[in-house]
């Protein structure tokens, strides 16, 4: 498309919509001292002379509202006045309110208050985004429900500025994993991951979401260690009707489906999501210490491995197509003007995945000849099974005393257990060339994450002071029983495997790790508003204070063992049986093998985090700008002890204060235009990880990864501004820029652990970063562009952004990284999402073509010996049609119907991009498109 054309429709949507349709507002009065019904009462719009009287059932009804946002005002003799604020009323809707009048207090003063709307529609997360005082973007329920996209992971690639690592990580405006925030529901997130600071989205399914927000500059009421996005992921609340739903989806992945599914074992439980089987050590097992303190011929070197499955074989299933299904309910009960509700709901999904992969690496740069073309270290191929099995339970209750006081209850549960097989399968170019490679691994990981929410809300003084409080917990556990990994080769090209016996205990060969961590986590808030001036002035000043306190503590322990030959045996004899036989009982003796552990006290770490927090701030308005912002205080408590291997501890104590300051600036040019401009002070702190000592050998990538006890907190200065364009209730254009400055940024940097092996480290060598860029968002409906009824029922939701950053080493001597300066890992340059929807209401259609694409990032920084990692742009188009048949609903879909690589290439002439004719591939493969089917049934 020219150029021309492309402007000349973009300033047509700015310029051309056609009028709204209109919606519905529906209302009950009542006595909120007896509950009955108050006949005659006064409902007025605000600003208008709009007005109606309750019926003798204290009902009353306006049919044709054009959408907004609106408050409304009750009058009746005797009673205080109440007036709501923030109704939002949209096109083709239906909105209800319960309220009730008081006649408590001599005074007849007004009462305020702000209606409970739904906020999960797009219309009510633009208002949202409207509404606010920061820089804020955000996906709907609604949205959600017209994509294929399964987890809060793939939900978030729809919003503007973000990209998804590893389908589960989230990189908010091309800034690492690491410099995001989460939120359930007000309360702070744990990190999910044993290896990185991060969350992983996959972990909350789709259909459990009310709303995903994510606040990209800071306010003082606001946690201030993030700068990319503090993420607050929103699950749903009950409504005000009675009804259940239930759903059912099989999906069918090309290449998969109906194929072997390799695996070495399971249990009865894994289709639950949990080990129940004898993965485990049993609890008979001796303990570290009585085995690194074994003789080679103590008889417990041959007793302990005969507890344990030796079983190295493989076996195999069809892949079925996944399935998924699910139930949700919600219930409302009323009683003398109080309201109780509770949404309870249930998913279960099981999913196969199977691909092969390209795996290379090559031998270490020369210094003196950076550029030169490097020869090949091995070439692999590996075949990856996986299959997951997660079950997610969601309850929230809901108490609402009366318009100014409620209580919820938030209860979310997830369970996902993986089976993950890997076969490599190729050539090792330095040792044994004229041997092909075997390797396997073996893993089967279980993952447990529970939230306990209890939040408050209360309303005094005639509505003009708000106090809000949460208190939450949050259980993490991560179980890694018996993963396994093993080397094999063949007896020079007779296609006879034999396995690869190592002469010590090692992360590398035929060995065995289990790993556990548990963390909980307690967080407890206040928040407190009040209105300052009139009471009844439509944007009052609102002073702001409150206090966080969040407490994590995390145990981590790992052991792991390695098979070897006891002392002068020759174990070639039994290195070329099966792998169903080489370690069987008989097998281990004192002429055949044993067991010894390599554990070190380095494996195992116990961590704590206090933070302690206090804010204050103010929101004033002053014509036709608005000023918010404060002065947040964190006091930041981070523990860990640990050891090295030869036993010397590492005792990390590292209290840091953080004064942070906010402001945000807007302007309203009017109700359809406004400008905002911010600035934050944030900070961003080690996770437990990264400080900790320990070296956890990664098969898939064949390196190693280890903490970094000396890392600092890195300081951030954030600056944002954004132009924003509302054309019509639930549209939005907005252009925004923005700018991030670093002190002491923590990245991820390759070291060599040993001959030729890279191995990965956390540091704050740069000197300083920064990272600054444009986005583009674009939600419109083509309703009235033409005479076509078709067009008027299509929209498109467009979001882009473009991205520099670099990161500077300055002139420190001890830079072992590939580029002094360099853009920041994990960043891409360019991001682009578009949407185009049709939705046909009258007949029960709808259809939408989705279409993501980012830039070329950096997958791992390169050092001096190994050049940096790119991923490479992968463009993604999913397709989704439903049809609705009164009260069943149907959805089919294809999700990455290009079956477009994933490619992955280091930049071996070290030019900062990628030549594929002249860089080399490390790794290289296609998941398959996924085929999908859904039916959805709602009773009322």
């Amino acid at each position: 498309m020219k150029p021309k054309v492309l402007v000349f429709i973009f300033f047509t949507w700015l310029t051309n919509f056609c009028l709204a349709q209109t919606g519905v507002l529906k209302g009950r009065v009542t006595d909120l001292t007896g509950g009955k019904v108050v006949e005659g009462v006064t409902v007025a719009i605000a600003n208008t002379t709009i007005t109606t009287l309750t019926d003798n059932e204290g009902f009353f009804t306006w049919n044709a509202l054009e959408p907004g946002v609106y408050s409304i005002i009750l009058s009746y003799v005797g009673y205080q006045k109440l007036t709501v604020r923030d109704v939002l009323i949209q096109a083709d809707q239906v909105v209800t309110l319960e309220l009730g009048l008081s006649r408590e207090g001599k005074e007849l003063d007004e009462v305020v208050v702000e209606a409970k709307q739904l906020a999960n529609t797009q219309t009510a997360v633009i208002a949202e985004v409207k509404k606010a005082h920061q820089v804020v973007s955000g996906i709907s329920q609604q949205q959600i429900k017209i994509s294929q996209d399964r987890d809060a992971g793939q939900v978030m690639s729809r919003i503007p500025g973000l990209t998804i690592v590893d389908n589960r990580f989230v990189v908010v405006r091309g800034l690492p994993e690491r410099y995001n925030q989460v939120m359930f529901n007000n309360v702070i997130a744990p990190s999910s991951e044993v290896d990185r600071r991060t969350f992983s989205f996959d972990l909350i399914p789709s259909n459990v979401l009310d709303r995903i927000m994510i606040n990209k500059s800071g306010a003082p009421e606001n946690p201030g260690d993030f700068s990319g996005g503090l993420i607050k992921v929103y699950t749903s609340a009950p409504t005000n009707e009675n009804f259940t739903i239930f759903s059912l989806g099989a999906n069918y992945r090309v290449g998969t489906s109906f194929k072997p599914y390799v695996y070495n074992r399971m249990s009865g439980t894994d289709m639950f999501g949990f080990d129940n089987s004898d993965r485990p050590l049993p609890s008979s097992f001796p303990s570290t210490l009585t085995l690194r303190n074994s003789s080679l011929n103590d008889p417990i070197r041959v007793s302990a491995p005969r507890l344990l499955n030796n079983d190295l074989s493989t076996r195999q299933v069809t892949a079925m197509p996944d399935i998924n299904f699910g139930a949700s309910m919600v219930r409302v009960w009323n009683f003398k003007g109080q309201r109780l509700s509770l949404l309870t709901a249930l998913n279960y999904a099981q999913s196969f995945v199977y691909y092969e992969r390209e795996f290379a690496r090559y031998l270490t740069q020369d210094a003196a000849n950076p550029t030169a073309a490097l020869e090949p270290r091995f070439a692999y191929m590996d075949q990856r099974y996986e299959k997951e099995n997660r079950i997610s339970a969601l309850a929230n209750l809901t108490y609402v005393f009366n318009p100014y006081h409620k209580i919820e209850l938030k209860s979310l549960f997830n369970q996902i257990g993986e089976n993950i097989n890997l076969v490599r399968s190729g050539v090792d170019f330095i040792q044994f060339q004229e041997n092909a490679r075997r390797n396997y691994m073996y893993q089967y990981r279980s993952r447990t994450i529970a939230t306990e929410q209890l939040e408050g809300t209360h309303r005094f003084a005639e509505g003009r002071s708000t106090l809000n409080w949460v208190l939450g917990l949050n259980y993490l556990n991560e179980q890694q029983p018996n993963l396994r990994r093993f080397r094999t080769m063949d007896n020079a090209g007779d296609a006879n495997y034999s396995m690869i016996i190592p002469p010590s205990s090692n992360l590398v060969e035929t060995g065995t790790y289990h790993g556990d961590l548990r963390e909980i986590g307690i967080n407890h808030g206040v928040n407190f508003t009040q209105q300052v001036g009139h009471w009844d002035d439509d944007m009052p000043i609102l002073l702001r204070a409150g206090y966080m306190l969040d407490y994590r503590n995390r145990r981590f322990g790992s052991r792991y063992f390695s098979y070897r030959g006891a002392s002068g045996v020759n174990t070639d004899t039994y290195a070329n049986l099966p792998l169903n036989q080489i370690f069987v009982d008989d097998n281990f003796g004192s002429d055949g093998f044993i067991i010894e552990e390599g554990t070190s006290p380095r494996d195992s770490y116990d961590a704590r985090n206090f933070l302690s927090a206090g804010y204050l701030g103010i929101e004033l308005p002053l014509g036709d700008f608005y000023l918010s912002g404060g002065v947040r205080a964190e006091y930041n408590i981070l523990s860990l002890n640990s050891a090295l291997d030869n036993g010397i501890p590492v005792n990390v104590d590292n209290p840091i204060f953080s004064p942070l300051g906010f402001l945000n600036i807007e302007y309203s040019f009017n109700d359809m235009h406004k400008m905002r401009g911010s600035y934050g002070r944030t900070v961003n702190r080690p996770e437990f990880r990264e400080i900790a000592p320990f070296l956890f050998y990664d098969f898939e990538f064949d390196a190693g990864r280890y903490g970094n006890p000396d890392l600092q907190t890195a300081n951030i200065d954030n600056f944002d501004l954004r132009y924003e364009f509302y054309p019509r209730n639930g549209e939005t254009i907005s252009l925004g820029t923005f700018y991030k400055r670093f002190t002491n940024p923590i990245e991820t940097a390759i070291l060599l652990q040993g001959g030729d092996n890279p191995a990965f480290t956390f540091t704050n060598a740069a000197g300083g970063a920064y990272s600054y860029g444009l986005e583009l968002e674009l939600r419109k409906s083509l309703r009235g562009w033409t005479s076509s009824t078709f067009m008027d029922k299509l929209s498109i939701n467009l979001n882009a952004s473009l991205i520099k950053s670099e990161v500077d080493y300055g002139t420190s001597e001890d830079v072992v990284a590939q580029d002094r300066i360099r853009p920041m890992q994990g960043q891409s340059p360019y991001v682009a999402n578009v949407i185009l929807a049709y939705q046909d209401e009258e007949k029960g259609w709808q259809a939408s073509a989705a279409y993501n694409v980012m830039g070329a990032r950096i997958y791992a920084i390169g050092s001096v010996q190994f050049p940096a990692i790119y991923e490479l742009p992968r463009n993604a188009v999913d397709i989704t049609i439903t049809k609705n048949i009164k009260q069943l609903s149907i959805k089919a879909g294809v999700q990455d119907l290009l079956n477009a690589p994933y490619r992955f290439y280091q930049d071996t002439n070290r030019d900062q991009r990628i030549d594929r004719e002249v860089d080399d591939v490390i790794f290289h493969f296609r998941k398959g498109p996924l085929c999908t089917l859904g039916l959805t049934y709602t009773l009322k």
